[in-house]
């Protein structure tokens, strides 16, 4: 036997359950005409991977959760994507591409993995990169692209970011990484049939919003030198691949996926300590209480049983819910569709058999003569 929750405790409850979102930004840079961006639609960081996976043609596990893409010439569809991560953001001012809200509920490299795991299932010949530019030069070595060969900082340029701050030249170091791949990719990429992803990562713009603020020239400076390189990223792979690749950005705050979860898991801890309380209420009440409970539940019990008497639709207490839809398997349609125009070909087939059979001449060099005739007929 159940009881109310008390209204303080419900309006607490309802708080504590409120849905926390990490907001950021999704912008496609370049998508060739097969495959269509548009809405404004948000999208969750989680469905990416079956985002991205739909424009190279492969087999969405979870459909219709996002409008926001269309594909229009399942023929002609991208060679590879390029997706640009950048962590430590919630938003970009780029001025370039279609912008779309991005629900951030997990970190880049778990939509990496799924996506690759994705390209994997099918063929383990793809080129798959993903390259974390933080680590720097010497940690990447020779890469998937061959050999890197970033020019070095014109400390000239900059106006506000200071090679001497570990935090400037660490993120300027990733620029010019950005700039190395891009004069690499032309002639490093052999396109063939085989879809590829290359996923770069940049992580050094967060240290310098937090060392010098967000809205300082500094940070304004760092974010125009991040779209200049996004810029020769875009330029590159579209000579690369002759227009057929996806291109895209998106920021990913690894904090506020780690603030996420621990909110929820305190969710799930106060929620699970309020239903604790109601039980630990519902065993300890009194025995006037118990006894009360025991005949309304008598009472309810009888009224049960004449409705089951009645329409057989209640059974030991619980109500049976009838006329429910069978579940059909994936390949219902399929095969639905297979039988629905074999059938409608197969009936205008014989229709115009028909036809054709009453309106042919009964001569004598017809069949129709030879065997309706009296006496057949035979050449010698």
């Amino acid at each position: 036997m159940f009881k109310l929750i008390p209204f303080k405790v419900s309006v607490g409850l309802f708080i504590i359950l409120a849905t926390v979102k990490a907001h950021g930004d999704f912008v496609v840079l370049h998508s060739p005409n097969s495959v269509l961006f548009n809405g404004n639609e948000e999208v969750e960081q989680s469905l990416l991977k079956e985002v991205l996976a739909a424009a190279l043609g492969f087999t969405v596990k979870l459909r219709g959760v996002w409008s926001g893409i269309s594909i229009t010439d399942p023929f002609s569809l991208p060679e590879a994507v390029v997706a640009i991560a950048i962590e430590g953001v919630d938003s970009l001012d780029i001025p370039r591409g279609k912008k779309y809200p991005l629900n951030v509920n997990e970190v880049e490299e778990t939509t990496w993995q799924a996506l690759r795991e994705r390209l994997e299932e099918r063929d383990n010949n793809n080129t798959l990169v993903r390259i974390s530019l933080g680590d720097g030069l010497d940690a990447l070595g020779q890469s998937a692209l061959g050999e890197l060969k970033p020019t070095p900082i014109d400390e000239t340029s900059l106006t506000a970011l200071n090679l001497r701050s570990e935090e400037d030249r660490k993120y300027l170091e990733e620029v010019q990484l950005l700039h190395a791949i891009a004069n690499k990719a032309p002639s490093a990429i052999k396109p063939d049939s085989r879809p590829d992803i290359y996923w770069l990562v940049v992580s050094g713009l967060r240290p310098v919003f937090d060392a010098h603020g967000s809205n300082s020239t500094s940070s304004r400076e760092a974010l125009t030198l991040l779209n200049n390189a996004l810029n020769v990223i875009h330029d590159a792979f579209i000579q690369a691949y002759d227009g057929q690749v996806l291109i895209v950005a998106f920021t990913n705050d690894a904090s506020q996926v780690h603030s996420l979860t621990l909110d929820r898991h305190k969710r799930q801890a106060v929620a699970d300590s309020i239903e604790n309380k109601t039980t630990n209420n519902l065993e300890t009440e009194s025995p006037l209480e118990a006894k009360r409970d025991q005949n309304n539940t008598a009472v309810l019990d009888n009224k049960e049983t004449n409705n089951d008497n009645n329409n057989n639709n209640v059974n030991n207490g619980v109500k049976i819910i009838k006329n429910l839809a069978k579940d059909y398997s994936d390949d219902y349609p399929v095969i639905f569709n297979i039988l629905l125009w074999f059938s409608v070909v197969f009936w205008l087939s014989l229709l115009a058999i028909s036809i054709t059979i009453a309106q042919m001449d009964p001569g004598r060099d017809s069949i129709i003569y030879r065997m309706t005739s009296n006496r057949m007929k035979k050449d010698n």
